[in-house]
C-alpha cells in the first residue's frame, strides 16, 4: 500500500501560491504537469520518493469530509496530496512534507484538514490554532514533534472545535 498525505483546504490554494512556497524553501526547478483540474509535480520522485498533486475539489457532496474535529462536515476547495512511491521515502521526505504543509498554513488564513492515507486525521488548522489528533502519538516522535515547535497548537480532546 502506498503512503499518502493530503491537506484539504477550505479555500482554494493557487498553483502560484504553492510554487512561491516551494521557491522560498529552495525548490526552484519545478516541473509542473497540467491536469484537467490541477497540477502534478514529479521532480520529487527521484530525490524524495514522492509525487505532489494540487487539485481542485469537485462539487458538493464530493468536496465534503466527515471529520471528528467539526460538528458539521468539512467542505474544502483544494487538496494538496503527497503520494509516496516505491517505499523510497525517508526522514527527509517526511520533513519536506511537514515543512511545506506547515509553511503553507502559516501564510494562509484558511481552515484545513491534514490526513494520512485518506482517513487518518492528523490535525486541523484554524486561523488561531492547530488541533493535533495524537491518539497514535505520531506528534511525539522525530520530525513530527520538531515541526510543532514554534506553533500554537493543542491536543484535540474529542470535543468539536466548532
Amino acid at each position: 500500500m502506498a503512503i499518502e498525505y493530503s491537506l484539504k483546504l477550505e479555500e482554494k490554494l493557487s498553483e502560484s501560491g504553492l510554487l512561491e512556497q516551494l521557491k522560498s524553501m529552495g525548490y526552484t526547478d519545478n516541473d509542473v504537469i497540467e491536469l484537467p483540474k490541477g497540477i502534478k509535480m514529479s521532480q520529487f520522485r527521484s530525490t524524495l520518493g514522492l509525487n505532489l498533486y494540487l487539485t481542485e475539489s469537485g462539487e458538493y457532496p464530493y468536496n465534503a469530509y466527515e471529520t471528528q474535529f467539526l460538528r458539521n462536515e468539512f467542505v474544502y476547495e483544494s487538496t494538496l496530496s503527497f503520494r509516496f512511491v516505491n517505499n523510497l521515502y525517508n526522514n527527509e521526505t517526511y520533513e519536506f512534507v511537514l515543512s511545506l504543509v506547515f509553511n503553507l498554513m502559516k501564510n494562509n488564513n484558511s481552515n484545513a484538514l491534514f490526513l494520512s492515507n485518506g482517513d487518518n486525521e492528523l490535525c486541523f488548522f484554524t486561523k488561531d490554532c492547530i488541533y493535533s489528533e495524537n491518539s497514535s502519538h505520531v506528534w511525539d516522535k522525530g520530525c513530527f514533534a520538531e515541526i510543532l515547535k514554534g506553533y500554537k497548537y493543542c491536543n484535540f480532546d474529542g470535543n468539536y472545535i466548532f
